[in-house]
C-alpha cells in the first residue's frame, strides 16, 4: 500500500496561492517524480477554509522512497531556492494506506 506524506504550509503573509504557485513553478513535485523511482503521486492543494494554508500531498511506494527524497540533494536545493519566497510554519504528516477504494 502507498505511503503518503502531507506537507502543510501556513504562510506568514497570508497568501497561500502565491506560495503554492512558487512551489509549482519551481517544479518541486516534478523533480521528485523524475528523480525518485518510488514516487507515485503528487498534488499541490489550496485550502478552501484558510487563505494562508496550502498542502503538498505525495504518495510513495514505501517509506524508504520518501526518505530517499528527504535526503536528496534536489530537495535540499528546492528548500534553498524557496526559502526567500515561502515564509511560514511547515508541518509534515505521514500516513500508511490501510484501505483503498477506487472508481
Amino acid at each position: 500500500m502507498t505511503f503518503w506524506t502531507m506537507l502543510m504550509v501556513e504562510v506568514h503573509d497570508g497568501d497561500a496561492e502565491a506560495a503554492a504557485d512558487a512551489h509549482t513553478k519551481r517544479r518541486c513535485i516534478e523533480e521528485a517524480a523524475e528523480s525518485i523511482p518510488g514516487f507515485v503521486h503528487g498534488e499541490t492543494m489550496l485550502s478552501t477554509d484558510k487563505p494562508d494554508l496550502f498542502c503538498v500531498l505525495c504518495g510513495w511506494e514505501n517509506e524508504a522512497a520518501y526518505h530517499e527524497w528527504q535526503n536528496s540533494p534536489l530537495r535540499a536545493k528546492q528548500a534553498e531556492d524557496l526559502a526567500g519566497v515561502i515564509s511560514g510554519d511547515i508541518k509534515t504528516l505521514s500516513f500508511q494506506s490501510v484501505h483503498v477504494v477506487k472508481k
